[in-house]
């Protein structure tokens, strides 16, 4: 791993705004969006909309802001499409160039499968590299990546197969470097983030010391111009960045979207194009997991910008396409004084805080410094206390390396400390590695809660570090508690494919 690597343009031009009924799309169709992923708790972290050039919504979720970096995992795919596209454009290679000889021959297998001599880079683009399975898993075993993309012998001849091989891209990366002296990132900097006001952080490589696609970071508006650079087919204010036959390339239906074995279909895959996905509603996307989009909608001229985290990924574009996509007018439309007034309440309040929350209750007199002595439990954990002030909580904690006390906000308010996590044992790294932002401090948590009930406090856990939430309700009665906790505290969230599978961790106590 090398030291972090960060980018940020000396200037940034503001998307033009506006409101959404100026670009023919209702407030109420918005709200029915922002609505339904939060009934079913979809983690949406930000949500961009840019129409006919104008940026006629954002919303960022509290605790996170405008300059939050954010994990955008396989979206990065799109990203290095884009530098081939642009050594394309500048004669490095084209499309139809053979990879063996794009890449050191230190990399290459002596024992080479002779039909990787017929791989080219479109085969790569367009995951039809002949593997019958993907070559990351078998990446993550060895010291060489770019090597075990090679020993794994394809099951097809080039071109006849698809299968989404995460290898693929790193090939691709490889290809960048060796034929630019750049990596893909800093070889993209000058051509296309310095002009479009794109920020990334990358920290992490391959055991080649290559660039590692896959733990890019980018800010929330990153996403957003990424999908409007492609709307405007490869423009921006007026400059032709890169070519319009290649920006269109780029989204065309180029092959199928998933395995022929599979038999039926699932989700928003409606086709493959240059390592991004085609969308059933139309248009392409760059696509990450956990729900990170950049989707570019040429019929409705719009550019939409999506993070998240969530293992219901496809329902949130289901949840898109069903109601700002199929609400949207080609013309301006009148605005509702009521939806546009609801809209900016639920907009200016969004929040990953806990829902449906007061900031007090009569317990909180009851219950505050009192100490509780908890059961045994494999965690260490040994005595919890709540001091309940005006706008904050102070929660005392006591396990086997001794005390700690961590700040609860009230009111959506997320104060941050560097006291880690509560009531764990793990490591702050060891916890939803899965979800790791790699440019934040491990160590550094926000919490935020309120009364779900009146003997009842819940509250959650964010950082920037890592994506997943920590959620904790604490039920008063008598002298006793009862702590209910997500699962994610004490296990890592990849466990479980989604959050409805994954039982809570409960800890009980007695007042000392």
């Amino acid at each position: 791993m090398k030291e972090t690597h960060v980018f940020i343009p000396e200037y940034t031009e503001p998307l033009p705004v506006s409101t959404p009924e100026e670009q023919g799309i209702p407030s109420a169709a918005v709200m029915d969006f922002l609505k339904t992923v939060k009934e079913r708790d979809l983690g949406v972290d930000s949500f961009q909309i840019v129409r006919n050039g104008k940026l006629c919504f954002s919303v960022i979720a509290k605790p996170y802001h405008e300059n939050s970096f954010h994990r955008i995992y396989s979206a990065a795919k799109g990203i290095v499409a884009t530098a081939i596209l642009f050594c394309i454009q500048e004669g490095r290679f084209s499309l139809d160039s053979l990879v063996v000889p794009l890449i050191p021959t230190k990399w290459i297998p002596e024992d080479l499968d002779e039909r990787w001599n017929r791989l080219t880079v479109y085969h790569l683009l367009t995951m039809t590299t002949g593997h019958d399975r993907d070559t990351m898993f078998e990446m993550w075993k060895r010291d060489c990546w770019i090597r075990t993309f090679f020993d794994v012998k394809p099951a097809y001849e080039p071109g006849t197969w698809f299968l989404y091989d995460m290898g693929a891209q790193y090939v691709m990366n490889e290809i960048v470097a060796y034929q630019t002296g750049q990596t893909t990132g800093e070889y993209l900097e000058e051509r296309l983030f310095s002009k479009i006001g794109v920020a990334y952080t990358n920290n992490f490589t391959l055991p080649e010391d290559l660039f590692f696609s896959s733990t890019m970071q980018l800010k929330p508006e990153g996403i957003t111009r990424l999908a409007l650079f492609y709307l405007n087919k490869g423009k921006w204010n007026g400059e032709q960045l890169l070519r319009e036959d290649l920006a269109v390339l780029a989204g065309e239906h180029h092959g199928p979207s998933s395995h022929r074995v599979l038999g039926k279909r699932q989700g928003n895959f409606a086709g493959y194009a240059l390592h991004m996905w085609r969308n059933k509603g139309g248009g392409f996307r760059f696509d990450g997991g956990q729900g990170q989009f950049g989707m570019v909608l040429p019929d409705e001229n719009m550019a939409v910008g999506i993070l998240s985290c969530s293992n219901n990924a496809n329902e949130i574009l289901d949840v898109f396409f069903d109601t700002v996509f199929a609400e949207c007018f080609n013309h301006p439309i009148e605005a509702d004084p009521y939806d546009k007034a609801l809209l900016k309440h639920y907009a200016d309040s969004w929040s990953l805080g806990p829902e449906n929350v007061l900031p007090w209750s009569e317990t909180a007199d009851k219950v505050s410094d009192a100490v509780y002595h908890l059961e045994e439990n494999p965690w260490g954990q040994k005595n919890i206390c709540f001091r309940f002030e005006k706008d904050q909580v102070l929660i005392l904690t006591e396990d086997k390396e001794g005390t700690h006390t961590f700040i609860c906000g009230l009111r959506n308010e997320f104060p941050e400390t560097d006291a880690g996590y509560l009531l764990t044992d793990k490591k702050p790294e060891e916890i939803a590695d899965i979800d790791h932002n790699f440019c934040y401090d491990v160590r550094k948590t926000m919490y935020s809660g309120g009364w779900k009930a009146p003997d009842v406090f819940a509250f959650v856990m964010r950082s920037h570090a890592f994506l997943s939430d920590h959620r904790y309700e604490c039920r008063f009665f008598g002298d006793r508690i009862e702590i209910r906790m997500s699962n994610n505290t004490v296990n890592p969230r990849g466990q479980y494919r989604n959050r409805a599978e994954a039982p809570d961790i409960i800890l009980r106590g007695k007042k000392a």
